[in-house]
């Protein structure tokens, strides 16, 4: 009785599970479509070096037919391919999985006769459901259907779950769809009922697959909670536009330490046929006080166009240089990078950039010498965190944007939702059009919904309000000097220095010793924040001012596992067809619940007020 109890305090402790994405082929040379023979085994072996007490397979765990029988045999080379696995199995279907019909549900539960079924939703058997492991929960929930990309979990059958999950230490939801890509997944973004119900709740981590690419994110809209796209294990990842750092075969290992979740994400970086290099590692949930201060440091001078803020929060993003950037030196700062207004600029990113994508307390501090202002409303854009690379979908949202308007107006910008703008504009004018070096900040603070403008030390103008925080997942990269580079605007004639980016929201005697020359951060110290937002007295609202006149565009790619077979390659994005469900029973899901794409295409003219249009990919 002694070693059980022992035993189960361990359990409860310490253990680990791993996450594995889209494990499905698109088709070899007879054209069949199942597992992927090439890397899944190799994965389970590595995988099982580990010693994981479970594992999650978060859906399209085969390529799918239109032929129900077809499909349950390819879910019999899944296990096969799986068998060697040291640990439980637990899955949740995805799209591919789900080519077949309404038979589908029962064929699932007789294939895969072990998962969970008794506390299920009615018509979601072994799809839907939780389990207890230790001290924590985890609950699977299908977002796909036979007809289409309709969210069929039942969302007060979620609701009550998770409410009932607050004598558990972590709770985990996994499932196919990431919320992040809210134009394709029909979820309803961070502001539907599903991702509201997981922060609402304190949940640790949603993890999802679909897109065959690893990108963790905190979303905002309310909590800290984590959706991590956990890459592929074995789907197709030559997606364009491709970034082949996050475009990758792996798995992802979850260490649940007490009250510390640890996520690291395997890959095989040096390609000797082993997914055993840990190519990024971070922290989900933090038994002590997570740590807030300098994310982001570029000093240029002898560092060049390296990131140098200390860990754990600077990862060492660097730079590089866009068109024409060179590094010059100034006779009164240095070695710095300077532009010519026409197309260049710094980038930096890397598989682990998403630590960037701030969507709450923010502070930017950046020197900067103008040879000029350019006219463009976009134009002068000294430091932003965003992508168009992509659909103009939340998770390639802008999470935040300091420039100068030609007028001197200063200007942050930020998206939430499906690219709904945020501008505010600073209520008085700058003059910096003098060929001298000027420091600049930008605060913005959650806590008061304001943002505070400072130039060389000073403030300008009132504290001015807003209404809505970023929400964005990481797909972004950070941009100096220059808007993202797929558009032909933002650029600054110019130079700029010294740029620190914080996650916390500093006062104005902070701001002052930056401009008076002062570092960012001493060595191995954190700064404080203090709490202090400056004048608040004035809280005109100047936000979402922006130009309403472009529409949504939601692109034509088609969906990650395409194998371009018609019979069972139906879905494009941005086209629903007649997929959502009139009656919402039919797949389990509470009536008058769907969320309606069609309803949301129709109304994105309306509400949406983007800020250029993003290339179709």
């Amino acid at each position: 009785m002694l070693w059980l109890m022992v035993s189960t305090a361990l359990a409860q402790d310490y253990f680990q599970f791993t996450v594995v994405g889209d494990t499905q082929t698109d088709g070899d040379a007879s054209g069949e479509t199942s597992v992927n023979w090439d890397v899944l085994p190799q994965l389970i072996e590595d995988m099982n070096t580990h010693d994981p007490s479970f594992g999650l397979f978060v859906g399209d765990l085969v390529g799918g037919s239109s032929s129900m029988s077809a499909t349950v045999a390819q879910w019999e080379e899944f296990k096969n391919a799986t068998a060697a696995f040291n640990g439980e199995i637990y899955a949740v279907p995805g799209n591919h999985d789900f080519y077949g019909d309404e038979e589908t549900y029962e064929n699932w539960a007789e294939t895969f006769d072990w998962l969970p079924g008794d506390n299920s939703p009615a018509g979601e058997e072994k799809m839907t459901y939780w389990f207890d492991y230790g001290d924590s929960r985890f609950i699977s929930v299908v977002t796909d259907d036979p007809s289409g990309y309709v969210p069929c979990t039942q969302q007060e059958w979620l609701d009550d779950v998770l409410a009932n999950s607050g004598d558990r230490e972590h709770v985990f939801v996994y499932t196919h769809h990431p919320v992040s890509f809210a134009y394709e997944s029909n979820g309803g973004g961070t502001a539907g009922p599903f991702w509201q119900s997981l922060v609402t709740n304190g949940v640790a981590g949603l993890f999802t697959g679909h897109w065959h690419r690893y990108q963790p994110s905190q979303l905002g809209a309310g909590g800290d909670t984590w959706e991590q796209i956990i890459g592929t294990g074995g789907g197709w990842t030559g997606f364009d536009p491709i970034r082949e750092y996050q475009q990758m075969w792996g798995f992802g290992l979850v260490t649940v330490d007490g009250g510390k979740v640890t996520l690291d994400f395997y890959a095989d970086e040096d390609d000797d046929g082993y997914y055993d290099d840990v190519v990024d590692s971070y922290t989900m949930v933090w038994d002590t006080e997570e740590p807030h201060g300098l994310v982001g440091r570029y000093l240029f001078g002898d560092d060049g166009l390296k990131e140098t803020a200390p860990e754990p929060l600077g990862r060492g993003i660097d730079a590089i240089q866009i068109d024409d950037a060179v590094l010059v030196e100034d006779p009164e700062r240095g070695l710095v990078p300077t532009f010519d207004g026409d197309g260049d600029g710094l980038e930096a990113g890397a598989i682990d950039d998403y630590v960037l994508a701030l969507n709450d307390d923010l502070t930017l501090s950046v020197w900067a010498r103008f040879d000029s202002l350019l006219s463009s409303k976009w134009s002068n854009a000294l430091v932003c965190y965003g992508t168009g690379d992509y659909s103009d979908d939340e998770q390639s949202n802008f999470t935040y944007w300091l420039s100068v308007q030609s007028d001197g107006t200063l200007l942050a910008f930020w998206e939430h939702d499906l690219g709904t703008n945020v501008e505010v504009s600073s209520t008085e004018t700058v003059s910096v059009e003098d060929d001298a070096w000027h420091h600049f900040a930008l605060v913005r603070d959650a806590e008061t919904m304001t943002v505070r403008f400072y130039l060389d030390g000073a403030q300008v103008g009132a504290p001015v309000s807003f209404d809505y925080l970023p929400t964005s997942g990481g797909r972004s990269m950070l941009y100096i000097g220059m808007d993202a580079k797929e558009y032909d605007d933002g650029y600054v004639d110019g130079a700029v220095d010294d740029v620190c980016i914080y996650d916390l929201v500093l006062d104005g005697d902070a701001i002052a010793d930056l401009a008076a020359g002062g570092p960012c951060i001493e060595e191995d110290t954190e700064p404080v924040d203090t709490g202090d937002t400056g004048d608040t007295t004035d809280t005109a609202d100047t936000a979402d001012t922006a130009d309403t006149a472009d529409t949504a565009d939601t692109g034509g790619a088609t969906e990650p596992g395409d194998t371009g077979n018609p019979a069972t390659d139906s879905q494009v994005l941005g086209d629903t067809g007649d997929t959502v469900l009139e009656d919402a029973g039919t797949c389990g899901c509470s009536p008058g619940a769907p969320f309606s794409m069609a309803w949301l295409l129709a109304l994105l003219p309306v509400t949406l007020r983007r800020r250029r249009q993003s290339p179709v990919p």
